[in-house]
C-alpha cells in the first residue's frame, strides 16, 4: 500500500444544521471525528491508495473533519443502513437474533410510509404463502421485543406498526439515515437560498457512509442502493458546482472524499477533480489522479475513455 497521506481527504461538516425533513437551516449537534494527522494514527483505507497526496495539505483554513453518520434525536432508535446495517440505542447495539427479523427491519427502513404485508412476503419469503405471513409475524414480534428491551420500554409500546395494510417502522421511536438522506435529496431540489441548499447537499454527504445495506446481496435492495448511490454522486457534483468559485480547495475535498467513499469509479467525477486540481497548477495532482481512475477501472477490466485521456492531458502537455 501506498503511504497514507498526512491529512484524508475531508468534507465539512453540515456547519449550517440542516434538518432533514423541515427544509431549513439551524444550529444542530454533528458527530466529527478528527482525521488522521501528525501524532494520530493512519486511516484505515481498505489496503488501498488515497486520492490526492498533494491537496491534502492544500487548505490550512479548513479543519480537517469528516462526518461520522449522525446524532439520532433523543429517545430515538439510530437506524444506520447507508453502509454497513447497524441498529442502536443510547450508543448499545441491537442484536436481532433471527434472521427474519433483520430482514423486516432491512427492508421496513428503506421506506418512510412502510411496506404493504403482501408486498413484504412477496419481497422477503416469495412463493412461500402461509409460512411467508408466519415469518412475518414471528419477525414483527421479534424487532418489537429486541427494541423495547434496548429501550427499556413496556410491552404496550409497538416499534412495528400497522398502518391500513402496511408494516411500518414507527418514526417515534427510530431515527434512520437513509430517511434523512432522502428528505434531504427533497430539500435541495425546493429550499431557497444557496446556504441553505448547501447545507442540505453536505447533510447527504455526510450520511452516505457506503451503499445501501452494504454486506447483504438481496436481489431487491440492488435498485435502491443503485438509486441511492446515483443522488450521492448527484449531491457530490452539485456541492462542489457551488462552492468551487469562492473555495477551489473546497470542492477538491469534496471530491476526493467522494471518489474514495461514494463512486470508484466514476469517470464524471474523477474529470471534475482533475479540472479543478489543473485550474489550481497541480499538475502532479492530476496525473496522481488519472492514475488512481485507472487502477480503479483496471478493477473491472475497463479502461479510461477518451474524454477522461483528453481533460488529463490538457492540463499535463
Amino acid at each position: 500500500m501506498a503511504a497514507v497521506p498526512a491529512e484524508a481527504p475531508v468534507i465539512a461538516p453540515a456547519v449550517s444544521g440542516f434538518v432533514a425533513g423541515d427544509c431549513r437551516a439551524e444550529e444542530a449537534e454533528s458527530e466529527v471525528e478528527v482525521a488522521p494527522g501528525p501524532g494520530r494514527a493512519e486511516a484505515d483505507t481498505g489496503g488501498r491508495d488515497v486520492v490526492g497526496t498533494e491537496d491534502a495539505g492544500s487548505a490550512p483554513h479548513c479543519a480537517v473533519l469528516t462526518v461520522s453518520g449522525f446524532v439520532a434525536a433523543k429517545g430515538k432508535a439510530k437506524a444506520e443502513v447507508l453502509g454497513t446495517p447497524r441498529l442502536s440505542y443510547g450508543g448499545v447495539e441491537v442484536s436481532f437474533g433471527r434472521a427474519e427479523a433483520s430482514d423486516l427491519f432491512a427492508l421496513l427502513s428503506t421506506s418512510r410510509e412502510g411496506v404493504s404485508v403482501q408486498g413484504i412476503i412477496d419481497t422477503l419469503w416469495p412463493g412461500d404463502g402461509e409460512r411467508g405471513a408466519r415469518l412475518l409475524e414471528s419477525a414483527v414480534r421479534q424487532l418489537n421485543q429486541v427494541t423495547r428491551h434496548a429501550c427499556g420500554l413496556g410491552t404496550e409500546v409497538k416499534f412495528v406498526v400497522k398502518v391500513r395494510q402496511r408494516r411500518q417502522l414507527a418514526a417515534a421511536y427510530f431515527d434512520v439515515d437513509f430517511w434523512r438522506f432522502e428528505e434531504a435529496f427533497v430539500c435541495t431540489g425546493t429550499v431557497e437560498g444557496e446556504p441553505a441548499r448547501v447545507a442540505a447537499l453536505q447533510e447527504m454527504l455526510g450520511l452516505y457512509r457506503g451503499p445501501l445495506l452494504d454486506g447483504r446481496e438481496d436481489v431487491w435492495i440492488l435498485p435502491l442502493r443503485q438509486a441511492a448511490q446515483r443522488q450521492a454522486v448527484n449531491a457530490v457534483e452539485r456541492l462542489a458546482a457551488l462552492v468551487r468559485s469562492d473555495d477551489p480547495d473546497r470542492a477538491v475535498d469534496v471530491l476526493q472524499l467522494a471518489v474514495e467513499r461514494i463512486d470508484p469509479c466514476s469517470e464524471l467525477l474523477w474529470c471534475q477533480l482533475m479540472k479543478i486540481q489543473g485550474e489550481l497548477g497541480r499538475t502532479s495532482a492530476v496525473r496522481r489522479s488519472f492514475g488512481l481512475l485507472k487502477e480503479r477501472l483496471a478493477e473491472i477490466d475497463v479502461t479510461p475513455s477518451s474524454e477522461v485521456r483528453q481533460v488529463c492531458e490538457r492540463f499535463l502537455h
